[in-house]
């Protein structure tokens, strides 16, 4: 075992992405030591419960979220866990991390895995008892303690954790009403007409909706007491604000590495300073379907690319080339997505939404560009392989008009289409 602070890899950051990066290391390297440091208090756990399971009840344990099992990091042999120390520093010089405890470790592999930092709402009372963010297991324990003794609540932005949040309070009977700035909810993640289904039936639920609107100020005395909505106040008892995550890219944008939101890397994970790393929602990194750089902050992709890293920081040279895909279950509801719905400028449907498997296609300028699944996740395979092959709308017009058994039956008949002119239907080779 090396000296005090000295490790053949560090990994900063207590995520998804940084525990799926110690498997990476080794998957392809079993004896060499290796230090994870976060500044949580607990080991890498799940994130996406925060709004929905672990928040509905009450007596889930937070070792229930623990990516490992409880105890796991203690029992492995040269692999340390240090919580509770944030690093401040990174050096690419000497390739060494200093933690605010003034702490120093050194390895000649480091990886960068901080995820990020939910955005706050720089408006008049942001700063009040009663308003949240959710990014952490505490912010949701102070929520679901709020909404136990709430009836009101509102919700700031209809993306992933407005939406999750207005399903899973009603578990606690909180009304909820949801704040967005755009004309649509959950603009990233749907087509436009799947967006409007899903406003609808949300609001058959009980939830409503304030779209192409925005938060001008929280009044209350010390607590939140409502929201003023341009003419509108909206009273309530808890207020949590989902308006995106900033990456943590600041040691790496302090040390010189290339930082553009986020932390750009290439398609192998390695930044723009040798053996040093990224991955996880902090990376910026090739986009394998779409071209140009993307980043992605969704949980499959976390797992995957904290793995492929890993494996790359032990030795390995594997291209990054998963076409990641999101979730979320809210109400009766399972949802699957694949692609980029935000490029979608036409649905077409496979299936009626809420009436059984149900697949929403997205076309932009007549190729696919996502598929969003309605309780059908076993067409998730299928869905990314169609997404994946770009196929034109014309495809998509056959599958709508005729009853398939499943998705699988159309990314069968991809190839035939794939090349073709999506305006005259030729083929282009």
């Amino acid at each position: 075992m090396p000296g005090p602070g000295v490790f053949d890899f560090l990994i900063v950051g207590g995520g998804l992405a940084a525990a799926a990066a110690v498997d990476g290391i080794r998957e392809v390297d079993a004896d060499s030591t290796i230090a994870l440091i976060t500044d949580e208090s607990e080991p890498p756990y799940q994130r996406p419960p925060l709004s929905k399971e672990f928040l509905q009840y009450p007596d889930v344990p937070r070792s229930l979220l623990y990516v490992k099992p409880e105890g796991w990091f203690e029992e492995q042999e040269r692999v340390e866990l240090v919580t509770g120390q944030k690093v401040l520093v990174l050096d690419p010089v000497t390739m060494t991390v200093t933690t605010a405890r003034g702490n120093v470790f050194r390895a000649p592999r480091i990886l960068i895995a901080t995820g990020g930092r939910a955005r706050q709402l720089d408006v008049p009372g942001h700063d009040l008892e009663g308003v949240y963010t959710l990014r952490t297991v505490e912010d949701s324990e102070a929520i679901r303690e709020a909404a136990i003794g709430g009836s009101r609540s509102v919700l700031v932005g209809a993306g992933f954790v407005g939406m999750e949040l207005a399903a899973s309070l009603t578990a606690h009977g909180v009304a909820s009403t949801v704040v967005e700035s755009q004309k649509r909810v959950w603009p990233r993640m749907l087509p436009p007409d799947l967006s409007r289904w899903m406003r609808a039936h949300y609001e058959g639920k009980g939830v409503s909706f304030r779209l192409d609107s925005s938060i001008d100020r929280f009044a209350g005395r010390q607590r939140v007491e409502e929201v003023e909505v341009g003419a509108e106040l909206l009273p309530c008892d808890l207020v949590v604000v989902g308006v995106g995550m900033d990456p943590c890219d600041g040691i790496a944008r302090d040390a010189g590495l290339a930082v553009a939101d986020g932390i750009r890397v290439d398609t192998f994970g390695e930044t723009s300073h040798p053996h040093i790393y990224a991955a996880g929602d902090v990376a910026r990194f090739p986009d394998p379907v779409f071209g140009g750089h993307t980043r992605v902050e969704h949980w499959e992709h976390a797992r995957e690319h904290g793995r492929l890293v890993g494996r790359n920081m032990a030795g390995e040279r594997v291209p990054y080339e998963l076409l990641s895909y999101f979730f979320s279950r809210v109400f009766d509801l399972s949802l699957n997505a694949v692609g980029r719905p935000a490029l979608a400028d036409e649905t077409v449907f496979w299936g009626e939404p809420g009436e059984g498997p149900c697949a929403a296609f997205g076309l932009s300028k007549g190729r696919l560009c996502a598929v969003v699944l309605l309780d059908a996740p076993a067409e998730l395979e299928a869905g990314r392989a169609l997404v994946r092959a770009r196929v034109s709308a014309e495809l998509l017009y056959d599958a709508a008009g005729r009853d398939l058994v499943s998705l699988r039956d159309l990314a069968d008949s991809a190839t035939e289409y794939r090349d073709r002119d999506p305006e005259t239907g030729d083929s282009n080779e």
